[in-house]
């Protein structure tokens, strides 16, 4: 992978950390004193900014506008207008995603990756050639059972799906016979 893409892809790492920071960081102008609490569902950057640290708010616009007053007021304000998890995440997702690393199998791994995929499907060809041979899962003494509830019914013998009788529920509950086996017969 070459440093510049390298670099890209950690960049934008580090810009989607700074989008789940300020996503949190949105619950401090809620919770002042006089802050936004009912201005809607999104709490701006520039707010969360505000909140944060005011003073380096101000600094930084002072600073802006000495360099350009244009380069401040349409361009900085129309970005902090954005949600900072949307004005951080956006171009860290897109980053990550574009930069991110694409390296080549080495024969080596190709081969364990297809031994891993043959592994994966391996079940399926047994049971599909056990089928195949005759063999059915109602013949099998040794298949899983659901431990005796496999003739259990949900609802009600009329069709019905009205609550169960207090002897049903007190039936099911009895554990004095770990092995299912029913004491009464």
């Amino acid at each position: 992978m070459m440093p510049a893409m390298r670099f890209f892809f950690y960049l934008g790492a580090v810009f989607l950390i700074f989008a789940f920071a300020g996503a949190a960081a949105e619950s401090i102008p809620r919770s002042m004193v006089g802050g936004i609490a009912g201005a809607g569902w999104f709490v701006s950057a520039y707010e969360v900014w505000y909140a944060a640290s005011p003073g380096s708010l101000v600094v930084s616009q002072i600073r802006v506008e000495r360099l350009s007053p244009a380069l401040w007021d349409p361009l900085i304000v129309g970005l902090l207008a954005l949600p900072t998890w949307l004005l951080f995440g956006a171009p860290g997702a897109a980053m990550v995603w574009f930069f991110r690393p694409h390296e080549k199998m080495t024969a080596e791994q190709l081969e364990d990756f297809k031994k891993h995929a043959e592994s994966l499907f391996l079940f399926d060809e047994l049971v599909k050639e056990a089928r195949e041979g005759g063999h059915r899962e109602e013949d099998d003494d040794q298949a899983p059972t659901l431990g005796g509830y496999e003739n259990m019914e949900i609802l009600e013998p009329e069709g019905g799906v009205g609550p169960f009788s207090e002897e049903q529920v007190l039936g099911d509950l009895e554990f004095d016979n770990p092995d299912g086996s029913d004491p009464d017969k």
